[in-house]
């Protein structure tokens, strides 16, 4: 009978401990903080409109899940040396996650699987790198992308036909498989001629330049895939310049302004518009999952549509298409 008095103060003290957790909570349990992130784009290059609606769902995400966000990048896709000295740069500082739009498929690996050592959580987003580091990859199913605009350059041929690929640049993963999913559709088809990809080295001037050489040099050229906003659009000036539209199918990737004039021009004959906004949002979700030990997804596809000139005035497809953009 000794003991018991002894138990029950001891219950009376222990649940006076936790009350006082519960009443002091913020020295006993302290509240999580904003988690720390760091996300480093292809390029901060302000007239791709895609990188800015990338950014928008970003900095959206970032105010809805209390994370601080800082962007940054290298001015130009082409510039990978900047890119691996912004992610170095973004170690020593020692954010809670780093999401990173990859510029090449292969020179990105050992600075990403340095990250993933540093103990920083590391997310892909848009395009990828030859390497498992990353905790999760946000971004479009680019083969199937590519798939669609392959599908849709098939239904403008008619008989024997000449095709170019234009591609940003030559070893960025997004790329890579855009081009693998057209020439999946494409390749071994009667009467249909791929030509080897033109690489444009970030540039949609050059874009443009090549674009205007092919059907000055090559008139059986008949088609021309674009494989991002910026290789589409420097296509677009040169068959509009040349005034080939009634000859030459252009199909695209992206949704600027450009492009969608160029769509109701009639100068593009459909493009495959992604969803950036959605692309930036879920990889700030992502990291702050992971962040707080959370599982997340190894892999999750933000999607894609293909627009015509017949469907781009539909409700759902304008708003995909004109997605707020910060001024």
């Amino acid at each position: 009978m000794i003991g018991k008095p002894k138990r029950t103060m001891a219950a009376i003290l222990l649940l006076l401990l936790a009350a006082g957790g519960f009443m002091y909570g913020s020295r006993w349990f302290p509240e999580r903080g904003p988690v720390d992130i760091t996300v480093i784009v292809k390029s901060t290059d302000a007239s791709i409109e895609f990188w800015e609606v990338l950014i928008d769902g970003v900095e959206e995400a970032s105010q809805e899940f209390d994370a601080d966000v800082r962007v940054t990048g290298s001015r130009t896709e082409a510039d990978v040396d900047e890119q691996i000295a912004a992610v170095e740069q973004a170690i020593v500082e020692k954010p809670d996650a780093i999401v990173l739009a990859a510029t090449d498929y292969d020179r990105l690996v050992p600075v990403a699987e340095k990250v993933r050592k540093s103990g920083i959580k590391l997310i892909i987003v848009d395009s990828g790198i030859n390497s498992d580091a990353p905790h999760s990859n946000v971004a479009t199913d680019n083969v199937q992308a590519g798939r669609k605009a392959g599908e849709a350059m098939r239904k403008q041929l008619q008989g024997p036909a000449k095709v170019a690929i234009i591609s940003y640049m030559k070893n960025a993963a997004s790329h890579i498989d855009r081009e693998k999913g057209v020439r999946s559709v494409l390749e071994g088809q009667p009467g249909i001629e791929l030509l080897d990809t033109f690489y444009v080295e970030s540039s949609e001037e050059n874009a443009y330049r090549i674009a205007k050489e092919i059907l000055q040099t090559q008139p059986d050229v008949v088609g021309i895939v674009g494989l991002n906003e910026p290789t589409t659009v420097g296509a677009g000036r040169a068959i509009k310049e040349l005034a080939v539209q009634e000859r030459v199918s252009l199909i695209g990737f992206d949704s600027s302004v450009n492009e969608i004039k160029l769509l109701d021009e009639g100068v593009m004959k459909a493009t495959v518009i992604q969803r950036p906004f959605q692309m930036g949002y879920l990889s700030m979700k992502t990291a702050v999952e992971a962040v707080r030990g959370d599982k997340v997804p190894k892999v999750i596809d933000t999607g894609s549509l293909l627009i015509t000139k017949d469907n781009m005035y539909e409700e759902e497809n304008q708003k995909l298409l004109f997605p707020f953009v910060n001024n």
